[in-house]
């Protein structure tokens, strides 16, 4: 019987039968297991997709074609939840032996301001945390692994340590021992998501494939969809963010927008294809107020935009 995920979900429920609950035991102690992280990836979506709607907005009227860039952000509660659906996981030491088969505790700790956020984890590591990111990790962390779970932008220096650091963001686990590294969840209109090493060595994957990076190299991944081949990184506009900076380098507009919603934790609707792809070149201080920068927008590109409902913003053609 191979280990899937409605048994690990029977498993987590306590519905199994004592030969199933015996299999899956087994295979959690092991030292890969795929299927229990695609169970935790799918019931981290499942929870996102639950709580859309805790914020809401308006859609522009039909028969507009309407291309929304909005994608919601998990509330603190909601990444708990993750935890409950998961609550007998099993954890092994370095000698592969069982030392947890209760609720894991979680800490979750969400970035509500415009400005980044320092967190110091216990191992020495820090991570910076962009405007509206959301990291979470469990209270065990660094006893046998260093597990974290992004959602959002956020800048690691991570601390050299006998214990793997592994950061879960949708598909794509980046596992590092010592480097420095920026991830990006919410900056493309497309939701994919960018891995950029400053600093060290990472290995980035999924199921499907299993990519190494060296220093000054990105790579770009939409779920789905093969990775955007490797290669070089404008570090001025990746980590402008940690310079208290809004830094665009030949971004399409639709990109642009995309960026806006992480940093300022909005809504942007984009009435009109034909702006999206409009190229867009500029640099604006991190503490810029976000109707300063769509008026800047709107003069180079001629479009015009409203504010509708909270903090929702419609762009049309003028």
């Amino acid at each position: 019987m191979d280990v899937d995920k409605q048994l690990l979900e029977k498993y987590f429920k306590g519905t199994c039968t004592v030969e199933e609950a015996a299999l899956v035991e087994n295979y959690l102690l092991q030292e890969s297991t795929p299927a229990l992280d695609t169970f935790l990836m799918d019931t981290w979506q499942q929870v996102e997709q639950e709580t859309e709607g805790v914020k809401t907005f308006t859609p522009a009227p039909a028969p507009k074609k309407v291309v929304s860039l909005y994608r919601p952000w998990y509330s603190v509660a909601a990444a708990v939840l993750v935890i409950i659906s998961v609550s007998a996981w099993l954890w092994q030491s370095r000698q592969g032996k069982q030392v947890i088969a209760a609720t894991l505790q979680w800490d979750t700790i969400y970035n509500a301001g415009n400005n980044m956020r320092l967190v110091s984890m216990p191992d020495g590591s820090k991570i910076w945390l962009n405007a509206h990111a959301i990291l979470a990790y469990t209270h065990n962390y660094d006893d046998t692994s260093r597990d974290l779970w992004l959602k959002g932008e956020a800048y690691f220096e991570v601390a050299g340590n006998a214990h793997p650091f592994r950061v879960y963001t949708g598909e794509l686990v980046t596992t590092v021992l010592g480097t420095a590294f920026n991830i990006a969840t919410g900056n493309k209109a497309d939701s994919s998501i960018a891995v950029s090493l400053v600093t060290g060595k990472v290995a980035v994957k999924t199921a499907r494939f299993n990519c190494v990076l060296t220093p000054g190299q990105m790579l770009v991944y939409k779920k789905g969809a093969p990775p955007i081949p490797v290669a070089r990184f404008n570090m001025r506009e990746v980590l402008d963010w940690r310079n208290g900076k809004l830094i665009f380098e030949n971004s399409t507009l639709e990109d642009a927008f995309a960026k806006l919603q992480s940093r300022y934790g909005c809504s942007i609707i984009l009435e009109n294809k034909e702006l999206a792809q409009r190229k867009v070149t500029g640099s604006f201080p991190a503490n810029e107020t976000l109707t300063h920068i769509l008026t800047t927008l709107q003069y180079v590109h001629n479009f015009s935009y409203k504010q509708t409902g909270y903090n929702t913003y419609i762009i049309s053609k003028r």
